[in-house]
């Protein structure tokens, strides 16, 4: 029956704890003074104020997508205050709420974006490949903020969502990659589990 007990215990650290993950909302400051600053910028500065943000213009920086998918269909560059000169948004005419869907060409462990906000109250919310919800958080109050989420070194989020009432983003920041990259928490735990199988083996021998 021991023995029994200490094989399941191995075979728990190694299946049964895998799913469990660190993530905190990441926090910082927006343009100007940007921070952190990591992965790869997209500050929707290279193409001219008052010009619609593609779905497709930033696949060349990782990201093979970006959409509004509340109904309004549409993202505008307008000229912001934030990060000058442009910060983008569903624009006046839509009184710039709606939902800002951010899919990227790999997976990414760290997100960021700066929120110029005037009413209402903002949720950034992270998916993995299958839309399973990861993380969703409430943007700090504030007119300018920089929040995103970390997920600690587990490269899982594949689509970043932003959702809310009067409100635009600046400076998205993602460290996707084009494959996923192995796991810590899964690493560590299966090692232990292997550990954990070698003593049960050890004791064993020792006892013939």
């Amino acid at each position: 029956m021991k023995k029994l007990l200490v094989l399941l215990c191995a075979l728990l650290l190694i299946f049964g704890v895998t799913g469990v993950v660190g993530a905190t909302q990441l926090s910082g400051t927006p343009s100007p003074s940007l921070s952190p600053v990591f992965g790869t910028l997209i500050d929707f500065d290279d193409q001219a104020t008052g010009t619609e943000v593609l779905w497709n213009d930033y696949v060349s920086l990782g990201v093979a997508s970006i959409t509004e998918t509340s109904g309004i269909g549409q993202i505008w560059r307008s000229g912001g205050s934030q990060s000058q000169p442009n910060y983008v948004g569903t624009g006046v005419d839509n009184g710039w709420d709606g939902t800002i869907l951010i899919e990227f060409s790999g997976l990414a462990s760290m997100v960021g974006i700066g929120i110029a906000d005037g009413i209402g109250e903002e949720y950034i919310t992270a998916y993995d490949s299958d839309f399973n919800l990861l993380e969703s958080y409430s943007a700090p109050s504030g007119s300018n903020v920089y929040t995103g989420i970390d997920r600690e070194g587990i490269f899982d989020i594949k689509f970043f969502e932003i959702v809310g009432d009067f409100f635009a983003i600046d400076d998205l920041q993602h460290n996707a990659t084009g494959a996923p990259v192995p796991e810590p928490t899964t690493m560590l735990l299966f090692g232990s589990g292997l550990i954990g199988l070698g003593i049960f083996g050890r004791k064993k021998l020792f006892k013939k």
